[in-house]
């Protein structure tokens, strides 16, 4: 018929698709896949979850807990600490006030604690003889502050970890058990107060 004849005249000048660089590179059926990925790569589409591979939970995971940590000692590094900042208000106000005081610093008098009356500068009131006697008190307190707010930083940074109360059982009666043998053997000297090892009494159930 007329319109069949029209069809198949439509049919042949019908233009016809080439490949494209995908297709040519690694074949149709690739090709289809990586059209396929492109167009839904999170498989959102089949309506299931996005799940993610053991090796991707555990990466995630790591992150998070150096994110904490880094925070963590970011925090612990942000501490004021009072006793420089004193420190550095009295330094500031002997030198602006007695000038004289600072070069003075590091004499030491008949005792060996504090400056000599001779090279102590002459004092305007109370109120500067006060900071001269909190600058020394602060040098003799300026050589443990070091380590003592390292091992706090320390110490606080450590994330704790929980190991039961069974754990913790074993490890005092493992403890306990080591001291009654070091004070047997007498390598350790005995205690002056009324200290008694802990007996741990294990229940038999009778069957």
């Amino acid at each position: 018929s007329r319109i069949q004849d029209v069809l198949e005249a439509q049919k042949v000048r019908q233009r016809r698709f080439g490949m494209d660089a995908v297709e040519c590179a690694v074949g149709k059926d690739l090709a289809r896949e990586f059209h396929r990925l492109d167009e839904n790569p999170f498989q959102m589409r089949g309506g299931a979850m996005l799940r993610l591979s053991d090796h991707q939970k555990a990466a995630l995971n790591a992150a998070d807990i150096e994110a904490d940590i880094k925070e963590q000692f970011k925090k612990e590094t942000l501490l004021r600490d009072e006793h420089e900042e004193m420190r550095r208000y009295v330094e500031a106000r002997i030198a602006a006030e007695c000038p004289a005081a600072m070069a003075a610093k590091g004499g030491g008098g008949a005792n060996g604690v504090g400056p000599s009356d001779s090279k102590r500068p002459k004092i305007a009131g109370p109120e500067d003889d006060i900071l001269f006697k909190a600058a020394e008190l602060v040098k003799q307190y300026g050589s443990k502050r070091n380590e003592e707010l390292l091992s706090n930083q320390m110490l606080v940074g450590i994330p704790e970890v929980d190991l039961g109360i069974e754990t913790r059982m074993r490890n005092i009666e493992a403890t306990e058990q080591k001291k009654v043998e070091l004070l047997k053997k007498g390598i350790i000297p005995q205690p002056t107060n009324n200290w008694q090892p802990v007996v741990v009494v294990e229940e038999i159930e009778e069957g």
